[in-house]
């Protein structure tokens, strides 16, 4: 279901932002609570000496435990962001815009011209400092009548592009492919 216009611009979520973000606040609370247990004197305290009957593994520094949770924590918590980037494409061509995602199976919708309805931009604070955001377009079919874009970097300006491709008027010869109108 690709279109064969030529691309005008091409976005996948931006995530850097947000994979920064999380990753000072993880490092800040394993500061945290790093500093606690050897202020309570137990980081150097193993599993065995709190719960009897674990097995070698528990001989292990309670701190050391504290760094193997809290990178779990953070690997979970970028897996979703790196999912969504990996999944998701965004597809701007001269006659369309496209989105794509999946994985595993994949989906592309084309919202054309004349399907075009509505475009929103959505920026949170944070967004606005880093210059990202989300793109709602809702577009006249029944199925799917909102498509969002999410985490887009540079959104007015991919917004301005997606409204200048769907506001271009287009004549259709019959037995024709699809022209762009002289201006």
């Amino acid at each position: 279901m690709t279109r064969s216009g030529s691309v005008v611009w091409i976005g996948k979520p931006w995530i850097l932002p947000s994979v920064l973000v999380r990753s000072i606040v993880i490092a800040v609370v394993a500061v945290a609570v790093v500093v606690l247990e050897f202020l309570f004197g137990v980081a150097n305290a193993s599993l065995g000496d709190f719960v009897s009957g674990v097995p070698v593994i528990s001989s292990w520094p309670l701190v050391v435990w504290t760094f193997l949770v809290v990178l779990l924590v953070w690997v979970f918590s970028i897996l979703r962001l790196v999912l969504l980037r990996v999944s998701q494409t965004y597809v701007l061509h001269d006659d369309s815009l496209e989105i794509r995602s999946g994985l595993l199976t994949s989906r592309a919708f084309v919202v054309s011209p004349s399907g075009f309805s509505e475009l929103e931009v959505f920026r949170s604070v944070v967004g606005r400092i880093v210059e990202s955001g989300d793109i709602v377009v809702e577009t006249q079919s029944e199925a799917d009548n909102v498509v969002r874009l999410v985490r887009v970097r540079n959104p007015l300006r991919v917004a301005d592009q997606i409204r200048e491709v769907m506001a271009r008027p287009v004549v259709r010869i019959e037995g024709s492919a699809p022209k762009e109108e002289k201006k």
